[in-house]
């Protein structure tokens, strides 16, 4: 079966990046988070929006007064 190189690209930047950190998630979390912060205010925050939609797992957060 022939890789698709796009993939093929995809895995080589992410075994380079869990090599830079050592295998360690909680590090490459960490770095990841601290490259990302510089462009907060581009970022979106999709559990904010899980929370509205009603997919909490608690179920909707606007209704709780209501219980």
């Amino acid at each position: 079966m022939k890789v698709d190189p796009i993939l093929r690209d995809l895995w080589t930047i992410k075994d380079g990046l869990a090599e830079e950190c050592g295998h360690d998630l909680r590090r490459l979390f960490e770095r990841l988070k601290a490259l990302q912060e510089p462009h907060g205010d581009r970022l979106i925050n999709r559990a904010k929006d899980r929370c509205v939609r009603g997919d909490h797992p608690q179920g909707r957060q606007d209704d709780i007064s209501s219980r």
